[in-house]
């Protein structure tokens, strides 16, 4: 009975409309990476015990399906913890990654010099943080970010999904894009806006293939209001 009771309240509570259409088989759950060490009422023990309730036969991660199966060094250099746990934490569930990181290295392992040396999102962040014009513009973002902090640091899922987090996160990305229009500097949001639509693909793509599975899905919380938005919409459900 308490197991039963435990699927309902979660059916409810976790923003997804598989509840209704896929009678409670796909969850879509934000975690807070690092923040997670911080936060008492939604640590690690608390979102392990959450995805536990859910007795998933699939858990999808914030990893590239082209990462998923190496070995704990390799991921403990590209992930977050709570990510690349999910194997060990559930070894009777199949892990699934759905990340995307961009087009040069799709396919191939992540170089070990790549995110300091190679990679272009974070040469395009450098670049705008050293540009003391747009730092200055878009510091007036940050009061989004401070108040989305307090709640992510501080408040439970449920606390969280039921707050002003993901309006909070909205306003912080519109403000963003206000400030960096029609500059050099707009390519690192239409990364982020790249990421996300292929991070929507893959997930889509495991759920189409996997429609009698019991699915959880983990992403940062930055993306999950956007990607849970789609998935209310979205004809797979």
């Amino acid at each position: 009975m308490f197991r039963k009771l435990l699927f309902i309240s979660f059916c409810f509570l976790i923003l997804t409309a598989s509840c209704n259409r896929y009678f409670g088989r796909v969850y879509f759950i934000p975690t807070i990476h690092g923040l997670h060490k911080a936060n008492n009422k939604f640590n690690y023990d608390s979102l392990k015990q959450i995805v536990s309730s859910l007795d998933p036969d699939i858990i999808a991660v914030e990893i590239r399906s082209e990462d998923i199966k190496q070995d704990s060094v390799y991921l403990s250099k590209n992930y977050p913890y709570e990510m690349r746990m999910m194997k060990f934490w559930f070894p009777n569930a199949k892990i699934l990654g759905f990340d995307w990181l961009g087009n040069d290295i799709e396919g191939k392992l992540i170089p070990a010099n790549y995110w300091s040396e190679i990679s272009s999102i974070k040469k395009y962040e450098k670049e705008l943080n050293a540009d003391s014009l747009f730092t200055k513009l878009t510091s007036e973002c940050d009061t989004f970010t401070h108040q989305r902090l307090e709640i992510i640091k501080n408040y439970s899922l449920k606390d969280i999904l039921e707050s002003n987090d993901a309006v909070l996160t909205k306003q912080f990305y519109t403000c963003l894009d206000e400030k960096l229009k029609g500059s050099v500097h707009e390519r690192v949001l239409q990364f982020y806006d790249l990421r996300n639509s292929k991070m929507l693909e893959n997930i889509q793509r495991i759920i189409a293939e996997n429609k009698n599975k019991r699915i959880v899905i983990l992403s940062g919380d930055d993306h999950f209001v956007f990607l849970k938005d789609q998935f209310q919409s979205d004809p797979l459900y």
